[in-house]
């Protein structure tokens, strides 16, 4: 029996390969424009930060450096290790550090010495030390060191004389150094915490814990196991309440301990 013959097929085989060709190359084309696209994003960030920060933290600044010549050392940018968050974390805690102080020097011009707000035992200075600290748990600073509304009226200001570092109900916190545990307790606004006293006059707190696994007394080493992470005592949700104290005054943790 006769057969027609599909002579047909090589032309849409032919059109189908032109086809994915095309498509390919649009979408190379899209990816490259998005590069492009956060490139431009990128420059202007840099330029408004350099000029904002001129005469601020240069390591603020040089960390934004170092990661945009990262990005475009890179052929890959998934191989680079940049962190968009990481960036605009450091501006914040440069700028907040800024606000600080001009907010000093107003209320020092006024007279007013904002004793309301300022505590006699918190300093805005960025303090750097020899004895080297860990990170005490895992997750992300919900409340910067300085001032802020006050969670629980909004409509108040207050100084927060640590950081919030917010994650899961029940995770690990660990104390930062070497030390010993010289009040664990409870109270009605830290909950379940734990204060450690260690070498160079440096002293830490831990509040709002779920379970404290210390108590007065003891010994403990930096990265162990203190407590579990709570909301105990007066706070929104779980995190930790974390100080760093220097020969009595309260200094911003993310510095002392390059957080």
């Amino acid at each position: 029996m006769w057969q027609k013959e599909n002579i047909n097929e090589p032309a849409e085989n032919s059109l189908q390969d032109e086809y994915i060709k095309i498509m390919k190359s649009a979408q190379k084309g899209k990816d490259s424009n998005i590069y492009l696209y956060f490139q431009i994003m990128f420059m202007v960030t840099i330029v408004v930060v350099s000029f904002a920060l001129k005469y601020g933290n240069n390591e603020t600044f040089q960390f934004a450096k170092d990661n945009y010549i990262q990005i475009f050392e890179k052929d890959n940018f998934s191989e680079s290790t940049f962190s968009y968050k990481t960036i605009m974390d450091k501006m914040y805690d440069e700028l907040q550090y800024r606000y600080g102080q001009l907010v000093t020097v107003i209320s020092n011009l006024n007279g007013q010495g904002r004793a309301d707000i300022y505590p006699d035992n918190v300093s805005t200075d960025k303090i750097t030390i020899a004895l080297k600290g860990i990170k005490p748990t895992e997750g992300y600073i919900s409340s910067h060191y300085g001032l802020r509304k006050n969670p629980f009226n909004p409509k108040e200001k207050e100084f927060h004389t640590g950081i919030d570092i917010a994650s899961k109900k029940g995770t690990f916190i660990k104390s930062a150094f070497d030390g010993t545990v010289i009040s664990a307790g409870n109270n009605s606004i830290a909950g379940n915490y734990i204060r450690i006293q260690s070498a160079n006059n440096i002293a830490t707190l831990y509040a709002h814990n779920q379970f404290l696994f210390v108590k007065t007394g003891d010994k403990v080493m930096a990265g162990q196991i203190i407590a579990t992470m709570g909301e105990t005592g007066m706070a929104t949700g779980p995190h930790l309440h974390f100080e760093f104290i220097y020969d009595g005054t309260r200094y911003n943790p993310v510095y002392a301990l390059d957080i």
